[in-house]
């Protein structure tokens, strides 16, 4: 929501010229129109803040064997991706769906095909915390917004609303982004110049995701102790610190083929690599005790690419 100030400006300064521009005081100050985005599609992406609504009317009767309907248990959400370095923060205004039939659901990350970003092996949260289902026990078609909205944030730049609505209700939600420091888990859209990974005791695991092919640079690195460049990155004690790049059909990180995996201390840019697969994934594996970041550059993969290959899903 947008704030609306107003500057009294003294009279004094402006002489008597500044009385066509005072505003009448029984005027009432409205707030900037609001855009509100309407959603069609079953899977619906975006990277813009404001309102998104959603309305599914009832159906017609079905008079031809021909006709086609949606699937009364199919699932459905709005995709919200942001900036790096910045979390999303998701208001409900309201939501008419009745709980014998459907559900609203926000998710911390994204779901695709029941796999998970960040994955389950990654995210500081359990799933089940990272998944809140709501849905009306009094259904109302009329929205109600005297009701406090319930806030939802996000821990990355991805967040996720599902919904399934069999026959009909509908939702409104407001969608803003906030700062995060200190990102660990990216959703990348191959756009920013370098992507930057650090760990933490509370996150010691940390990813990119790329929902592309995409061609992958390491232009620094200060993984473990071990200051020269390795692949023998696990100790004697079995502590595991090391960076990752691979591929996967599927969002979970933690399963994908991986093409390599490094760790040292390096501050020279490193070979381009090119992983040709439906999602290429950073992951930066740390023990709880590390402190360690790598800098990636991330980029979508072309035909051109073809020569630097190191895998093809």
């Amino acid at each position: 929501m947008k704030v609306v100030v107003v500057f009294t400006i003294s009279i004094i300064l402006f002489g008597v010229k500044a009385w066509s521009a005072v505003r009448n005081p029984f005027e009432i100050e409205k707030e900037p129109q609001r855009t509100m985005h309407t959603i069609t599609d079953c899977m619906h992406v975006t990277s813009e803040e404001g309102d998104f609504l959603y309305r599914k009317e009832p159906e017609p009767p079905i008079i031809h064997q021909s006709s086609k309907r949606s699937s009364p248990m199919e699932v459905c959400g709005l995709y919200v991706i942001a900036a790096p370095e910045q979390i999303i923060e998701l208001s409900v205004k309201f939501s008419n769906i009745p709980c014998e039939s459907g559900a609203l659901m926000f998710v911390d990350g994204w779901e695709l095909n029941g796999q998970y970003f960040p994955g389950i092996h990654d995210h500081h949260l359990d799933i089940k915390d990272r998944v809140k289902e709501f849905c009306n026990e009094n259904f109302n078609w009329f929205p109600n917004y005297h009701i406090a909205p319930k806030i939802y944030r996000s821990s990355q730049n991805a967040a996720l609303i599902q919904y399934r609505i069999p026959l009909h209700g509908s939702f409104h939600v407001n969608v803003r982004f906030r700062t995060n420091p200190k990102p660990c888990h990216i959703m990348a859209e191959g756009l920013a110049p370098f992507y930057r990974l650090q760990s933490s005791e509370m996150s010691p695991n940390c990813t990119i995701t790329a929902l592309f092919p995409a061609v992958v640079s390491i232009l620094g690195l200060k993984v473990s102790r071990n200051t020269d460049l390795t692949n023998e990155c696990t100790s004697k004690s079995g502590e595991v610190n090391q960076l990752s790049i691979g591929g996967s059909p599927g969002l979970d990180s933690f399963s994908m083929e991986k093409t390599s995996s490094i760790c040292g201390h390096t501050d020279k840019v490193g070979p381009e690599q090119a992983i040709f697969c439906d999602v290429t994934s950073i992951r930066l594996e740390s023990s709880s005790r590390a402190n360690n970041i790598a800098l990636i550059s991330v980029r979508p993969a072309t035909e051109n690419d073809l020569d630097i290959a190191t895998l093809v899903c």
